[in-house]
């Protein structure tokens, strides 16, 4: 076995890789860690997800590792049917995904459920098969819609529906199953438009304002506190953009595509890989 560390650049930011981290995917008999997202203590939540009609049933849904790579807690979450997508709210919120009960379910940092969107088992009213959900600086929830629907949902931290757009096709504004999506630093809603090869930017009302391309099916997607964008695709890739969308840096961190993505605040990087079952994190060596 090979003990010496990858060492990937991401432009002037140099990383080793830790492959895998923290998590063996085998534990979960069956489940497959699908993504992750950070607290406000650098806790990893990772999310795994079953086929509920046929693994077994009492397993965590969402395991809390703190960076020493140990593991804090476990959330079983039995309601949970098919988690595709976590991300951490500014008061360390919970935002789950449940994929194919067409529902968001968001909870306080003990894993309690305080407001749902969608609704459960209602396909278009108006989830059809949604893929992610995070709150914005100004607290409203945006959530890409898209295995089923082509669309971005914005809602009221009541959980009011405010806007919706996106439709079928690859120009302007349209999607191609949107699979993720954050914030830029000015608060643009940043969309990883999956199966057109390309991150879209918006403002909060859908107005498009600008697309960066030569990606490969982009899957996860986070912004840095200097409103860098990180990208991952399925390559594999992981990709650095500027704010305004300009390629910064690439490597190949991974073995197979990173199909979630988080960064802590130490400037590690983490990704879910679901095909090998796993956890790589970057760890800054020149910061």
């Amino acid at each position: 076995m090979i003990e010496e560390r990858l060492v990937v650049a991401l432009g002037a930011a140099t990383y080793s890789v830790e492959r895998p981290w923290a998590l063996d995917g085998a534990r979960y008999r069956g489940g497959r860690i699908t993504d992750v997202a950070v607290d406000s203590q650098d806790g990893a939540h990772v999310l795994v997800r079953y086929d509920r009609y046929s693994d077994p049933t009492g397993l965590p849904v969402i395991v809390v590792v703190a960076p020493d790579g140990t593991v804090r807690r476990e959330l079983v979450l039995p309601e949970v049917s098919d988690g595709h997508g976590i991300a951490i709210g500014p008061r360390d919120e919970i935002l789950l995904t449940d994929r194919d009960r067409h529902e968001i379910r968001i909870m306080d940092p003990q894993g309690d459920t305080v407001l749902r969107l969608g609704q459960r088992n209602g396909p278009g009213k108006p989830f059809s098969h949604p893929t992610g959900a995070a709150i914005h600086p100004n607290g409203d929830i945006f959530v890409s819609d898209g295995y089923g629907n082509s669309l971005v949902h914005r809602f009221s931290p009541r959980g009011e529906l405010l806007v919706t757009w996106g439709e079928p096709g690859a120009g302007p504004g349209q999607f191609t199953t949107p699979h993720d999506l954050a914030f830029g630093i000015k608060g643009e809603v940043i969309v990883c438009d999956r199966e057109n090869n390309r991150i879209q930017a918006f403002d909060i009302d859908g107005k498009y304002l600008w697309e960066a391309g030569d990606l490969y099916h982009p899957m996860g997607i986070v912004v840095d506190p200097q409103g860098r964008i990180l990208v991952s695709d399925q390559i594999p890739r992981l990709s650095m953009f500027s704010p305004e969308g300009k390629l910064i840096g690439r490597c190949r961190p991974v073995l197979n595509a990173g199909h979630g993505l988080a960064r802590d605040g130490a400037g590690r990087i983490l990704l879910a890989e679901i095909r090998d079952n796993w956890l790589t994190r970057l760890v800054p060596t020149n910061a």
